[in-house]
C-alpha cells in the first residue's frame, strides 16, 4: 500500500514538472500568431495578440518582435510607438546586409515623415488656437466695449405709447406721464398725471380718467405746452373739468365740470376762454324765426318748456339746461332741432364740419345736420419715423434706428451701430 501512494505521488507529479512553460515560450506563440493575423490582415486582432506576447517579455527579445511592433503600430497610425519599435530593431538587428533591413530603414524614414508631419500639424492647430484664443480675447474686449458705450443709451421708461406724425408719443415712468420724441428726447418730463387723451395734434394729460382735476396741453405743431387755468377760474362752483372731449385741429377744447351750467370752451391755440357773444340778438332771431316760443335774460321756452340757453359748442349748437342746471341736450339754432341729452350725451369741439359725439361708451362724429359717421380724419396722422422702441431684459429701452441699411442706437443726436455691426467693422 506504501509503495502504491508514492507512485500515484510521482504520478501526478510528472506531468507537472514535464510540462509547466516558460514566459518566454508562451510569448513565442502569441507572436506567430500575431503574425499570422497581420499577414491575413486581420490588424486590429494581431495587434491585441502582440500585446499579450509582451506580456509575458521583459523586455524586446529580438528584431522580430519589434519589427512586427513596428509594423502593426505603423499600421494603427501610432507612429510614434512604431518609431520606439523601429530603434528596438536597429539596436537588435547586427545583420545590416539583410533586404528585410533595408526595408525596415524605408520604413523608419517613412514612419519619420509621419511623426515630422504630424509635429508642424501639432504646431499649426497650437499656432490656430492661440490665433483663436487672441480673437476670443479680442471680441470679448469689444464686446464689453460696445456693452460698456451702450449705456449711454438705456432709456429709463416704463412703457411707450404710439408715436403721431409729430415724431411724439407719451410715455410713462414710475406711473406717471410725460413727452418724448423719437430719438428719446424728453419733450415733458413726467408730472403728476396718469391719463391722457391725444387727437388733431394735441396731447392733454390729465390728473385721473375721470374727472380730472388738472390738465396739460401740448401744441404739437407748435412745439408748446402749459397747463390750463384751473376749472374754478371758468366756475368757482365747479372742482373738476367733469367730461373732457378730444382736443380739435383749431385749437378747440370742450370739457363739462360739474356744478356749472356751462361748458368750459378753451382755444388750445391761443390759449385763452372763447368768448361768447351776447344772446340779445340771437335770442330776437329765434323768436322771430319761431325757433322758440318767448325768452328772457337768457332763458327760451319751447315746446312750452322753460330751459337756460348755455354755451355755443360750435356751428350754432348751443347747450341746454334745465332750472337745476342740469343738461338738457343742445339746440341747433339754425333749424331748431333738439339733441336730447339722453342720447347726444356730450358734444366735443367743431372743427372741420364736425363735432365729436360721445353716446355711452362709444364715440360718433357729427356734422352740423344731425348726420352721424363713424370715423374722422385725425390730424394727428401717421408716424414715418424709423425709430423702434426695444424693451431690454433689465427693463430699459433701447431706440433702434435704421440708416441706409444699418441699424443704431439712437440717443439724441448720438448713435451707435448695433453690437454685431460694431463688433465686425471695429475689428475689421
Amino acid at each position: 500500500m506504501k509503495f502504491r501512494c508514492i507512485s500515484l505521488y510521482f504520478l501526478f507529479l510528472f506531468p507537472i514538472l514535464s510540462f509547466t512553460q516558460t514566459n518566454s515560450e508562451i510569448a513565442e506563440v502569441y507572436i506567430n500568431r500575431s503574425e499570422a493575423l497581420f499577414i491575413d490582415t486581420e490588424l486590429d486582432k494581431s495587434l491585441e495578440i502582440f500585446n499579450k506576447a509582451l506580456k509575458y517579455m521583459d523586455s524586446i527579445p529580438n528584431s522580430r518582435v519589434a519589427k512586427l511592433g513596428t509594423y502593426l503600430y505603423y499600421e494603427h497610425k501610432q507612429f510614434f510607438e512604431a518609431r520606439s519599435y523601429a530603434r528596438w530593431y536597429f539596436d537588435l538587428e547586427t545583420d545590416k546586409s539583410k533586404e528585410e533591413y533595408q526595408s525596415m530603414l524605408e520604413m523608419f524614414v517613412n514612419i519619420q515623415e509621419e511623426i515630422d508631419k504630424h509635429i508642424e500639424e501639432q504646431k499649426a492647430l497650437e499656432i490656430q488656437r492661440l490665433k483663436e484664443e487672441r480673437e476670443a480675447r479680442r471680441l470679448d474686449s469689444l464686446n464689453n466695449l460696445w456693452l460698456e458705450k451702450s449705456k449711454a443709451y438705456m432709456v429709463d421708461i416704463d412703457s411707450i405709447y404710439k408715436f403721431n406724425k409729430y415724431n411724439l408719443a407719451i410715455y410713462a415712468k414710475d406711473g406717471k406721464l410725460g413727452l418724448m420724441d423719437d430719438n428719446g428726447i424728453v419733450i415733458e418730463k413726467p408730472q403728476d398725471f396718469n391719463h391722457f387723451i391725444t387727437y388733431d395734434g394735441y396731447f392733454l394729460m390729465l390728473d385721473k380718467p375721470k374727472n380730472p382735476t388738472k390738465i396739460y396741453a401740448y401744441n404739437c405743431a407748435e412745439k408748446t405746452g402749459f397747463l390750463l387755468p384751473n376749472v374754478s377760474v371758468f366756475n368757482s362752483n365747479s372742482s373738476h373739468y367733469g367730461q373732457v372731449m378730444q382736443p380739435r385741429a383749431n385749437g378747440i377744447l370742450v370739457t363739462y365740470p360739474n356744478n356749472s351750467g356751462k361748458a368750459y370752451i378753451y382755444n388750445l391755440k391761443k390759449q385763452s376762454f372763447v368768448k361768447q357773444n351776447e344772446l340779445k340778438d340771437l335770442l330776437k332771431e329765434l323768436k322771430k324765426n319761431d325757433i322758440i316760443e318767448k325768452y328772457k335774460d337768457e332763458q327760451i321756452r319751447i315746446n312750452k318748456m322753460w330751459l337756460i340757453l348755455g354755451q355755443n359748442i360750435g356751428a350754432d349748437i348751443y347747450e341746454l339746461y334745465d332750472d337745476n342746471n342740469k343738461r338738457y341736450g343742445y339746440l341747433n339754432t339754425s333749424n331748431g332741432k333738439i339733441y336730447d341729452v339722453q342720447y347726444y350725451n356730450y358734444l366735443g369741439g367743431f372743427c372741420d364740419g364736425n363735432f365729436e359725439l360721445i353716446e355711452g361708451d362709444k364715440r360718433f362724429w357729427l356734422d352740423a345736420d344731425g348726420v352721424k359717421r363713424k370715423t374722422n380724419n385725425n390730424e394727428n396722422g401717421k408716424y414715418s419715423g424709423t425709430s423702434r422702441f426695444v424693451k431690454q431684459a433689465d427693463g430699459y429701452y433701447n431706440i433702434l434706428q435704421n440708416r441706409e441699411g444699418k441699424d443704431y442706437l439712437i440717443l439724441g443726436e448720438n448713435a451707435l451701430l448695433n453690437q454685431k455691426l460694431f463688433i465686425s467693422e471695429t475689428k475689421n
